[in-house]
């Protein structure tokens, strides 16, 4: 199987790595989104997996004590958790991330003091801050710590100074080599396409990162040699998507996704951390300062980088596009419109899309005109 290939079929059987781990002895560590950081528990000895919905599959069980506006990949998550998906996770990561991820935590306790017997992995709050303030910065090292010591208890031994030295440093790779892929998407006609770069980005949360790296090297050598794929050039903004679904289907329409902010993308590759520091302090600063949390403030440095890529990469249109329910990323999105419009940037956008449900007739009509004008 070659390495696009392999990646691929990690992408879509998102556990299969993190089974065979824990299969041989090993032990898991689930955690939400991109505001955890990975090289801590590399450097226990354990092995991370990103955790995302499933948009095939109902949440019947969650729904039961779930209210209806959670945003729905964490209603997935939650759903998986009661229903055994997870069990074989030995930790649970659950970052105060936005409103949905933080009250899921509350939601754990509350149904494991109803339900005792329901069997649950060992969930912990992982409460970072990311407004970028001083007493911030000091209330997160704070977090580290604990976490530190909470990553330890899990694995039974002391993470040293020098295995977070390694496992930045192997992470660190993993970010590099993912921006010679996103190098790629950025040729003009590019040589990746967004649904391609989508899978190969999403296979690192997936599977050992050392693994992954050897994979993307091997990738990387013949990249050059790929078909160039034709279309009008699009960027995406707004909510997470960790499907393909949406891609898919733009790309169908005779477009090419060349870059996208959200943190199942383009963005998991932004900002290594910085090794030459005490490496506590350096993963402190690195996901206190440059975390893709919705609730970053100030918010200019996210609109001067939606115009700044697009014109960059030479995009012909925008695509916004927000989940049901995922209300964070929307409030940026009026101004994000109006910077784009003043500099001649067509846009469009997709609101309050079903997460479990194929696109519309209305959207697909929408997508397809747009496209085509831009073109």
């Amino acid at each position: 199987m070659n390495p696009f290939e392999t990646m691929k079929k990690h992408y879509h059987e998102r556990s299969l790595a993190a089974k065979a781990w824990k299969e041989n002895g090993g032990k898991v560590v689930g955690y939400i989104s991109d505001a955890v950081p990975v090289e801590m528990i590399i450097a226990a000895g354990l092995f991370p997996l990103r955790l995302s919905g499933d948009p095939l599959a109902s949440t019947d069980k969650g729904d039961e004590t779930m209210e209806f506006f959670f945003e729905p990949s964490v209603r997935s998550i939650y759903d998986q958790l009661l229903t055994g998906a997870l069990d074989f996770l030995d930790l649970l990561v659950i970052p105060h991330y936005n409103d949905s991820v933080f009250k899921l935590y509350y939601y754990l306790m509350e149904i494991q003091r109803m339900d005792p017997s329901l069997k649950l992995p060992d969930f912990y709050l992982f409460d970072m801050l990311y407004t970028k303030w001083f007493a911030t910065n000091l209330y997160n090292r704070q977090m580290i710590h604990e976490f530190k010591k909470k990553l330890e208890d899990v694995s039974g031994k002391e993470i040293t100074p020098g295995a977070l030295s390694n496992a930045i440093d192997i992470v660190n790779e993993n970010r590099s080599l993912l921006k010679k892929i996103s190098g790629f998407r950025k040729l003009d006609p590019p040589l990746i396409s967004g649904t391609e770069a989508l899978q190969i980005i999403g296979s690192s949360m997936f599977m050992d990162k050392k693994e992954h790296n050897r994979l993307l090297m091997n990738f990387l050598v013949g990249a050059e040699h790929n078909s160039p794929k034709k279309g009008v050039r699009v960027s995406v903004e707004g909510s997470q998507i960790d499907h393909l679904r949406f891609y898919e289907l733009v790309e169908s329409y005779g477009a090419v996704i060349v870059t996208e902010s959200h943190s199942w993308g383009d963005g998991i590759s932004d900002h290594p951390v910085d090794n030459s520091f005490e490496p506590l302090g350096a993963i402190t600063d690195r996901y206190h300062l440059y975390s893709s949390s919705p609730r970053l403030y100030p918010k200019r440095e996210e609109l001067q980088h939606c115009l700044a890529t697009a014109k960059e990469l030479n995009v012909r249109g925008t695509l916004f596009y927000f989940m049901e329910w995922d209300d964070m990323p929307a409030w940026e999105y009026p101004e994000q419109k109006k910077i784009l419009d003043d500099n001649h940037i067509p846009s469009i956008c997709f609101r309050m899309q079903k997460y479990h449900l194929t696109e519309t007739e209305e959207v697909k009509s929408k997508l397809k005109a747009f496209i085509e004008a831009v073109s």
